[in-house]
């Protein structure tokens, strides 16, 4: 009947939509292999906003308005964050104890890069989370943009992704958002 769409929000102070649609290419779909090195300055210059915003506040805690960091962290680096909100109910393939029916999931990306997933009973609920799982990306020595392997709609993607130097099993939530698809994945043809 109705198809849903997840909401996208982008937060900035000016309408600075200067993005739009990627060109399309004959390559198959995800991110190119140079582009976690085109990224990797911009998020080192986020980091050390970051950290700096983190020691104003007097460090990371449960009582930071973590997206309210984020948020300003990112614009004083002249970019903008995405926010996109799916309710609960719409997601599917989750395990038994997670099928309750309300609730909504943020996933937060910058320059197409994933940064965090958060799960909440509103969208502002589910930012907040979100926003402090990104954060705490930025809790170590250095961050890095990596191409990860990821689950959207159903098939693995190749997505950018923001991680520190924790070794972990990437493990990473689904993906909301696909900033790389093309018609290939889309119609799900050759």
């Amino acid at each position: 009947l109705i198809n849903v769409l997840p909401v996208v929000s982008t937060f900035a102070e000016g309408e600075s939509d200067s993005g739009g649609k990627r060109a399309k290419s004959s390559r198959k779909s995800g991110p190119l292999p140079q582009a976690p090195a085109e990224h990797q300055p911009f998020f080192n210059r986020l980091y050390k906003a970051v950290a700096w915003k983190l020691v104003s506040a007097g460090g990371f805690g449960p009582n930071l308005d973590h997206f309210e960091i984020l948020r300003s962290c990112v614009e004083s680096c002249k970019e903008t964050m995405a926010c996109v909100y799916v309710p609960l109910k719409d997601i599917t393939g989750l395990p038994a104890g997670r099928t309750q029916k309300e609730g909504h999931v943020c996933e937060i990306r910058c320059q197409t890069v994933y940064m965090g997933t958060g799960y909440g009973r509103d969208e502002a609920a589910a930012k907040a989370m979100a926003s402090k799982e990104a954060l705490k990306v930025f809790q170590g020595r250095k961050v890095t943009v990596k191409i990860c392997r990821r689950r959207y709609n159903g098939k693995d993607v190749e997505d950018l992704v923001l991680l520190d130097e924790q070794p972990r099993n990437q493990g990473f939530p689904p993906a909301l958002s696909y900033p790389f698809q093309d018609e290939q994945l889309e119609e799900g043809s050759s």
